[in-house]
């Protein structure tokens, strides 16, 4: 069949292997560099070597069809993006942490209150000399070295006896053992035996 026109290239069979070398070409290329981003991602996204070659061979072995088995298959976040939401996390636990509770309502309260608003549980108390906060485990004010109320006042309960004694967790004295060592019991009196006694006879009776 004869065009009226000239056909570009000669005639249309070899602009038809021209355009095809074109296309698997720009195929090709799109191929390559889909692994080359399937390399990349995968090494982004885990460490794993397994997970990495399963990746990689989807890619290779089916190619562009490959690319929504890989999108889908692949980890759902970065190596980077774990280590980011992992870090948040932390942050946001040592934030729960760092807010102080109440010890017997377990209710968040601000650093400056002497008492609990919600159950009225003593906090703190005043030093006697600066009049500054105190926190009720502390024995001395670290402002002005004054000893805390509340131990001067466990200090006073306390008898000479149990003030030399060092004091436990629960602020009271330890007890010593008793270590006296018990007095001697008296010997049992031992007893013969009727038989052995020196002038009887085994019936009890001495010989005539």
């Amino acid at each position: 069949m004869e065009l009226p026109f000239g056909w570009p290239g000669g005639d249309w069979q070899t602009t038809a292997r021209l355009v095809g070398l074109i296309i698997g070409s720009y195929l090709f290329l799109i191929w390559v560099a889909s692994i080359l981003w399937a390399y990349r991602d995968i090494r982004s996204r885990t460490r794993d070597i397994a997970s990495q070659v399963i990746g990689m061979s989807i890619i290779i072995v089916l190619p562009l069809v490959g690319v929504p088995a890989y999108l889908i298959a692949r980890p759902r976040e970065t190596l980077r993006e774990a280590y980011d939401r992992q870090l948040e996390q932390e942050a946001i636990l040592s934030d729960l942490h760092a807010v102080p509770t109440c010890p017997e309502c377990q209710r968040p309260v601000d650093q400056d209150w002497a008492l609990c608003a919600f159950c009225s549980y003593q906090l703190k108390e005043p030093c006697v000399e600066c009049g500054r906060l105190l926190q009720n485990a502390w024995r001395h004010c670290p402002y002005c070295s004054a000893t805390h109320p509340r131990a001067r006042s466990m200090s006073k309960t306390r008898s000479p006896e149990e003030a030399e004694r060092p004091l436990d967790a629960d602020g009271d004295g330890a007890q010593g053992e008793d270590v006296t060592e018990p007095s001697r019991r008296p010997r049992a009196t031992e007893t013969m035996p009727i038989s052995a006694r020196p002038g009887q006879g085994s019936s009890g009776r001495r010989p005539g």
